[in-house]
């Protein structure tokens, strides 16, 4: 899974011909992007490209938005804030700011916030405007939703009662979440057949998220200072991913986003093996790209069939997970230490350029795995 929201150099052929190999690829287009060209023109090519094989989704954010005259591409959404005063503010007044390094000014999307002369409030309002944008006229697959968080990061006064709401509110957060709901609701009713992916900042198992999107981007679940996997280790960051497709709709469209350097192989493989234990869409964002290339590794060039094993629950053998594909197997060691573990006949190392002292090609009957790395194993 491609996260190509950042540079926009949509129209050049070579970087179409990478976004292409992907699976499932999000990006970033703004209204009036390139008219001579067309969004939907990259859309068909990427179709195209790929064979048919490519799921394709375009971003939108509900909770801020940027307030810059000079912005044209959403200066529509900027005069419809200012007309409705839909701005998130404190009891003085202020506007507030979760994001400020991107210029962008937090909104009051809830109940709570007045509709306006057709009764429509701002989740209902940006749905309509993004459909009519983005999703009418361009053949996407997938309603990319940033910013899907359990509870609001900001403390405006929320109700109009005068008084500053604490995040931490459990009906703060209870309405705040309502009003992210209201918006998926609306595209459903306005564009049904589109899959909803949100960028979720949890496992969606509050009542008001749960089983309402078909997709989740684990944004940095490995990689960041801020990961779950750095922060309370893998296990809880594979309770994150098994919770979140458990949490979605079919197909379960959950990207696993790992952060890193394209040369530190053993990260790659760690993250990528740890994906594989379940059935998720694996999205590596490298350290010198961001959201903005594809980055490709030997391993995405070996088709291991459908998994013939469940996700496993459990380790399989001296702290060392596994599970097993049609034409291959996955092995992945979450701990401190180095582990070998003794193989059945019939499994060989991959061979590839990017790290041949693993993927040689050799027979693989003892294989000793450093401590965080993975490896995935060909069938003879």
């Amino acid at each position: 899974m491609g996260m190509n929201i950042g540079a926009k150099n949509y129209d050049d052929p070579d970087y179409q011909r990478q976004l292409a190999r992907l699976n499932v690829v999000v990006l970033g287009f703004y209204k009036g992007w390139k008219p001579a060209y067309g969004i939907e023109q990259v859309v068909r090519n990427l179709r195209k490209l790929s064979g048919g094989n490519i799921l394709v989704g375009q971003y939108t954010v509900l909770n801020e938005c940027v307030d810059n005259p000079k912005n044209t591409a959403n200066l529509d959404v900027q005069v419809k804030l200012h007309e409705m005063n839909w701005w998130a503010r404190k009891a003085d007044g202020s506007r507030v700011q979760w994001t400020a390094q991107y210029h962008a000014w937090d909104i009051n999307f809830t109940a709570w916030s007045k509709p306006d002369s057709q009764g429509l409030r701002y989740p209902q309002w940006l749905a309509e405007r993004d459909d009519r944008v983005m999703f009418k006229p361009v053949p996407f697959d997938i309603w990319y939703c940033d910013n899907v968080m359990a509870r609001p990061r900001v403390s405006p006064d929320w109700d109009g009662d005068g008084k500053d709401d604490s995040p931490k509110d459990p009906a703060i957060a209870a309405v705040y979440r309502a009003g992210h709901r209201a918006e998926w609701s609306h595209i459903r009713k306005i564009h049904p057949g589109l899959a909803l992916m949100g960028n979720a900042d949890g496992d969606l198992s509050d009542q008001e998220y749960t089983g309402q999107l078909e997709g989740a981007f684990l944004e940095g679940l490995m990689g960041k200072g801020w990961s779950i996997e750095k922060q309370k280790g893998w296990t809880a960051a594979m309770q994150r991913y098994r919770a979140a497709r458990a949490n979605t709709r079919a197909p379960h469209l959950v990207g696993f986003n790992v952060h890193g350097s394209s040369s530190d192989l053993r990260f790659f493989r760690y993250a990528f093996a740890s994906c594989l234990l379940d059935d998720g869409y694996f999205s590596f964002s490298a350290s010198d790209k961001g959201y903005s290339g594809v980055t490709w590794f030997d391993e995405f060039d070996f088709k291991l069939g459908a998994a013939v094993s469940k996700p496993p629950t459990a380790e399989w053998k001296n702290g060392v997970w596994r599970r097993d594909f049609k034409n291959g197997i996955v092995l992945v060691n979450p701990t401190q230490g180095p582990i070998t573990v003794n193989l059945e006949s019939g499994f060989v190392y991959l061979r590839g350029a990017q790290a041949p002292d693993v993927n040689n090609g050799a027979a693989a009957t003892s294989v000793e795995l450093a401590a965080k790395d993975g490896i995935v194993l060909r069938r003879q």
